[in-house]
Parts: C-alpha cells; structure tokens; sequence
C-alpha cells in the first residue's frame, strides 16, 4: 500500500467523525496530531476510528495497536499513515507465504 492511499483513508474518517458530530475539523494534513488537534477526538473515538479505517483500506489492525499514539505520544497523520502501510505490507506478505 503506498502512503497516499493510507492519507487519504485517515484524513476521509477523521472528517466523516468530526463532521458527523458537527465538530469543527482543521484543514488536515500530514502534520495533524488527531489527538491533540482535533476537537473531542480522544481515545474511545481513536478506536471507533481505527476501525472504520481498516474496513476501508482493508486490513486488521491488532486490538493492541493504537495507530494514534502510545506512551511516547501522540501521532501526526504522516506517522498514522506509516504504521498503516506498515501492517498493509506485512499482511500482504503474510497472505503470500
């Protein structure tokens, strides 16, 4: 998968949440910390999010990857959009072996 696919699915859900809310939503781009730049966007919708984001790329997410952040912060869109491509290649690679 390249990473313009994976932008682009995580910047469509982002929108789609802020705006189903009714929430303000930024311009997005590869800098965006969701966590921390968009309004009510916190950790039970980062999970709502991460799977509305496999089901549209088409991939799993393992229950314990939190592709918003961990302990040593929160992600921008750029990173999000990396670890996504990341496990889109090694399950591809799984599929084929």
């Amino acid at each position: 998968m390249d990473k313009t696919t994976a932008t682009k699915a995580v910047t469509e859900v982002l929108t789609q949440i802020q705006t189903g809310q009714k929430l303000e939503c930024p311009p997005l781009n590869g800098e965006i910390k969701p966590l921390r730049d968009l309004v009510r966007f916190d950790s039970p919708m980062s999970i709502a999010a991460t799977g509305m984001i496999a089901r549209k790329l088409k991939i799993t997410i393992p229950p314990k990857t939190n592709v918003f952040g961990d302990k040593t912060g929160k992600f921008t869109i750029d990173k999000i959009s990396g670890i996504l491509c990341h496990l889109a290649d090694e399950q591809k690679k799984n599929k084929a072996a």
